[in-house]
């Protein structure tokens, strides 16, 4: 009995001094492995940034140039989008109250490997729009600007902007909304 309570005893002052060497290795200046391991960790933090903040990022990148005032829910997204459902973990989808606008962001957080399949129903439903739906003549640019944007198993729909009321030529016009749309997809990117 002695010696097992001895045994146990020693075990657990190795099993301490084990602690207090790895720990005491922790404090001292980070090695060059310390400091990968450290940026591994940011790295991996900053590709799971909250939807939320995402959203708030491109509204305010936009101010009032963000149009979009209406919910889109999730079973809207698969009814009007054919986006899956089953594949989405968490999302944030808004659009515009008047008709007469096309604005939109979709901020989806897939589950875990399904990214590429809610970026390819995405991209199904972005080309719906660019080839086949009649819109009002100022909308036609910010349509064909639009941008199906994945980071791992974020995907991100941007169709945004400010209205071109000064250019007279549709090249204008397309470049005017290009800038637009990339207002959006720059404030995503940050995120990633």
């Amino acid at each position: 009995m002695k010696k097992r309570l001895l045994a146990c005893l020693l075990a657990a002052v190795m099993t301490a001094s084990l602690f207090a060497a790895c720990s005491s290795k922790e404090d001292t200046a980070p090695s060059e492995g310390n400091s990968q391991n450290q940026e591994d960790t940011a790295t991996e933090e900053a590709k799971e940034p909250a939807l939320a903040d995402v959203v708030q990022a491109v509204k305010d990148a936009y101010g009032e140039n963000y149009i979009p005032s209406m919910e889109i829910t999730q079973q809207e997204l698969a009814d009007v989008c054919g986006i899956t459902t089953e594949n989405i973990e968490e999302v944030i989808a808004e659009g515009p109250m008047m008709s007469g606008h096309v604005d939109r962001l979709f901020a989806i957080k897939a589950v875990e490997g399904k990214g590429e399949d809610v970026e390819k129903e995405v991209a199904t439903y972005q080309k719906v729009l660019q080839e086949d739906t009649l819109m009002y003549p100022m909308n036609i640019a910010k349509v064909q600007a639009s941008q199906v944007v994945r980071h791992g198993d974020y995907v991100f729909f941007v169709m945004l902007g400010a209205f071109d009321e000064e250019s007279t030529t549709e090249e204008a016009q397309q470049v005017f909304a290009d800038e637009q749309t990339k207002i959006g997809t720059d404030a995503i990117a940050s995120f990633f």
